[in-house]
């Protein structure tokens, strides 16, 4: 099988993954049709096995692919014994002119994820922020449940106001966030899907911040005596963090997502969009933190006293801070970077060729 593929065939590959992962694929041979006679004893490999070994201290972010063909010694010496029967065999698999013979190659990777301090650290940090981010939210509808009279519809507008800070919590804040931390928090998934997942996140807080803007204007036009709209600094921050997510996410969209765009427009394009996606996610906490400052001085009765509904409201603006410090920390700290995939390579040379 020395025509097709060669034994002990060594290669340098990129060995940033950090974890196990298997690709599979299917390679054609030559027909069995156009093998002359001299070479008829030519049989179809079996499943080769590709192992990325880890580097060494000396290689950084290196590897060596060693590819070996299963086919051990034996298998010579009983082809040597057995080498009428399989004549007789491939005799008849000529027969059929269109057959091609294919073999599949595995590739995998070992798994370093689990003896990297770093990646032990982040794994810890990053459940860390999800158990803060859920508590906020649970915290916050505690608040808005027990103190704040629940949640209502139109026909109760000043109740319908409740709806904006819960949804602005889900949307704006914790999905935002973890839409932000979607590629290292799964970083084991392919480019693509993470694409797509960061993308669809993206979506689902969209919808809750329409909801929550459309809840708040409700509160306020529909009242028997309207109150202004837009006059307060902390409308102004977050009506600049709803333009500026919807403007990321059509940037986004196009540049990364959408076919077409070359790569390097999206290598130049990468360091604005991360910036201002962080940047757009510290606003809406600046602007949520006013909101609800502003609301318990309006809501709160004896607010100066600290009661327990001005200790509920506090206690969420102080989430509000810890998520987002976790959330700008995970995704900034370089020890944390998402590595490539070999399946990433494969699909990025694919998509340039």
């Amino acid at each position: 099988m020395s025509t097709v593929i060669n034994d002990d065939v060594e290669k340098n590959a990129n060995n940033e993954n950090t974890h196990t992962s298997t690709l599979t694929v299917e390679i054609p041979i030559i027909p069995i049709s156009a093998i002359s006679n001299e070479h008829a004893d030519i049989i179809a490999s079996p499943p080769v096995t590709v192992t990325v070994a880890e580097a060494s201290k000396d290689t950084t972010d290196t590897a060596a692919i060693v590819v070996k063909s299963n086919n051990s010694e034996n298998n010579n010496n009983n082809n040597n014994a057995n080498l009428q029967q399989d004549q007789q065999q491939q005799q008849q698999q000529q027969q059929n002119t269109n057959t091609t013979i294919t073999t599949t190659m595995t590739i995998s990777s070992k798994d370093k994820m689990d003896t990297d301090p770093a990646m032990a650290n982040f794994k810890v940090l990053f459940v860390l922020t999800q158990l803060i981010g859920l508590t906020m939210i649970v915290l916050m509808g505690c608040w808005i449940g027990v103190h704040m009279g629940g949640l209502a519809g139109t026909s109760n507008p000043s109740i319908e106001f409740n709806w904006h800070p819960l949804l602005m919590t889900i949307g704006l804040i914790f999905l935002y966030g973890n839409a932000i931390l979607v590629y290292r928090g799964f970083r084991s998934l392919r480019k693509k899907t993470l694409k797509l997942c960061h993308a669809a996140v993206h979506v689902v807080a969209f919808v809750l911040t329409v909801l929550a803007l459309v809840a708040v204007f409700d509160s306020h036009n529909l009242r028997s005596e309207p109150i202004p709209n837009m006059y307060s600094l902390h409308s102004w921050l977050g009506l600049a963090a709803v333009i500026m997510f919807c403007l990321q996410y059509v940037a986004g969209f196009a540049a990364f997502l959408a076919p077409g765009a070359k790569q390097s427009v999206r290598a130049a394009l990468l360091p604005i969009h991360v910036y201002f996606g962080l940047f757009g996610f510290i606003l809406a906490i600046a602007a949520a933190l006013m909101g609800i400052t502003e609301k318990a001085i309006f809501s709160v009765k004896d607010y100066s006293n600290l009661p327990s509904s001005g200790v509920m409201v506090n206690l969420c603006g102080v989430l509000y801070v810890i998520f987002g410090a976790l959330v700008v920390y995970l995704v900034t700290n370089p020890n944390y970077k998402r590595k490539p995939l070999p399946e990433d390579t494969v699909l990025l040379t694919s998509a340039n060729d």
